[in-house]
């Protein structure tokens, strides 16, 4: 550190916090950069403004001025965003930017916390010389400290265990009846395109191609695929990318449904009786619920026999690939909202995903987030409000929310989110691990993945979210248990 009264000049990064000025050594400054758009972590404290995509690299963004005053509260929006080295690549938040300039330090006998109280001469004043690994470790106590490779690990083993004991599907309804396909042969669920170009002489169950990563993907109805009436798609509509004869194709579908994780004994073969005189493209019927619920599972091979159309081989599917068995590994999630931002979960640790029931039992002494218990197929689920557990404001009822069911590490809870919007198949290169200044190692949030607009979407580690509620949903759902069979759960 430079004595009092001074030694050799140095370059700063001359820069203004509310009415005062500070410097940064120019040497760990990077790039300059205007505000960009940012990703919220949840629970993360107020100093991390949340994540922006910086070539494709998730960096975290830190409001400079809460860090430097947290007693002061910002009364503009930032005008830049320095990119620094701190022994990673970080954003700093500031309100302008004044100069690159040349200075001698000296040492002063005041200033703020983490300033190293000393100072550069800046023109006709001076600006205090911020120690930034100081103020960084000062923000951001809590760091987390977890091996990703560790996480990664347990993450994969969850995933696989529950792969194996149960059958997967992704549901849907078209023209008003409810159908799913394997998981296995679903590439991903996605919205409607606004642009889908119609192909002339193509078949009534054609309806166009749209563009997707650099290809065309085709689109067809399933209602009309089915021999089915069905109105135009609606708002609700969804494209469900379905490898069929070794491509991928786009099956329209009215809504998307639940997610199903089944038992082997609660799906059945088509009765004979149903499929005598020729094929049919469904392949089992599965019981969903005590209530008798019937899903029709659809045939991914025969689905399109029979019909004017076949897939195309425009986005061949090489299931070698899709398995990561060579460089094109991929992963599943499943994507729920919260609040107007969006977050992926592994979809091997999903259950299912089911409707939010009228009425959910409230559990005692509980904490705020445990909203209260479900039934589901003789079990009861403790229901976990996701909004709340992230430190987000309350949401309002609607018919868009969805309880999702998620297990790992031995425990199961619902999660109540604004709504399941869909299903995307990941590039595992496009997936990094998050950067720990969440500031709360439970809220799940350990990896980034950077999608094809440019987006960025935290992907949550099941294991990781479930941990800080396991102890109180097992409590609560061995109390509720108790009640319904008319026990004592205390005694």
């Amino acid at each position: 550190m430079p004595e009092a009264g001074g030694t050799g000049e140095r370059r700063y990064l001359v820069l203004t916090l509310g009415s005062e000025d500070f410097a940064l050594d120019a040497g760990i400054v990077r790039e300059l950069l205007r505000p960009p758009r940012l990703t919220r972590v949840p629970g993360a404290p107020p100093a991390l403004a949340g994540l922006a995509n910086l070539r494709g690299t998730a960096l975290p963004v830190l409001d400079l001025r809460r860090i430097v005053r947290p007693d002061l509260e910002p009364t503009a929006e930032p005008t830049r965003v320095v990119v620094v080295e701190a022994g990673e690549s970080v954003g700093l938040m500031v309100d302008h930017i004044v100069a690159f300039s040349g200075g001698t330090e000296s040492v002063g006998t005041d200033g703020p916390a983490g300033s190293g109280q000393r100072a550069v001469a800046n023109g006709s004043g001076s600006a205090r010389v911020l120690d930034l690994p100081a103020l960084v470790a000062e923000a951001f106590p809590h760091r987390a400290r977890a091996s990703a490779a560790g996480v990664r690990s347990a993450r994969v083993e969850a995933a696989d265990e529950t792969e194996a004991e149960r059958v997967a599907l992704v549901s849907f309804t078209a023209a008003g009846r409810s159908y799913a396909l394997p998981l296995e042969r679903v590439a991903e669920v996605l919205a409607l395109p606004p642009d889908v170009v119609p192909v002339p002489r193509a078949g009534n169950a054609a309806l166009g191609v749209a563009a997707l990563r650099g290809g065309v993907l085709p689109l067809l109805s399933l209602p009309a695929l089915l021999g089915l009436a069905a109105p135009p798609p609606g708002k609700d509509a969804r494209v469900v990318v379905a490898r069929l004869g070794g491509a991928e194709t786009g099956l329209v579908v009215d809504a998307l449904g639940p997610i199903l994780r089944l038992a082997p004994d609660a799906v059945d073969p088509v009765p004979s009786a149903l499929s005598r005189g020729g094929t049919t493209a469904v392949d089992a019927i599965c019981r969903v619920d005590e209530a008798g619920a019937l899903v029709s599972v659809l045939s991914a091979d025969r689905l399109l026999e029979g019909s004017t159309v076949t897939a195309s081989s425009a986005r061949s599917y090489d299931p070698k690939s899709a398995n990561g068995q060579t460089g094109g590994a991929t992963e599943q999630v499943v994507v729920f909202d919260l609040a107007g931002e969006s977050y992926g979960v592994p979809v091997g640790a999903v259950r299912e995903v089911l409707r939010v029931p009228e009425t959910m039992t409230r559990l005692p002494r509980t904490p705020d987030h445990v909203v209260g218990a479900i039934d589901v197929r003789g079990t009861v689920l403790a229901v976990v409000d996701q909004r709340r557990r992230f430190g987000l404001p309350p949401g309002e009822a609607n018919p868009r929310r969805r309880i999702v069911v998620l297990e790992a590490g031995g425990a199961v809870a619902g999660l109540l989110v604004d709504g399941v919007s869909r299903m995307l198949r990941l590039d595992v290169g496009a997936i990094r691990p998050a950067p720990d200044f969440s500031g709360d190692a439970v809220n799940g949030v350990d990896r980034v993945a950077t999608l094809d607009d440019g987006s960025l979407l935290p992907v949550v580690d099941a294991s990781a979210l479930l941990a800080g509620t396991e102890r109180s949903v097992r409590a609560a759902t061995k109390r509720a248990a108790g009640r319904t069979t008319g026990t004592d759960a205390s005694a």
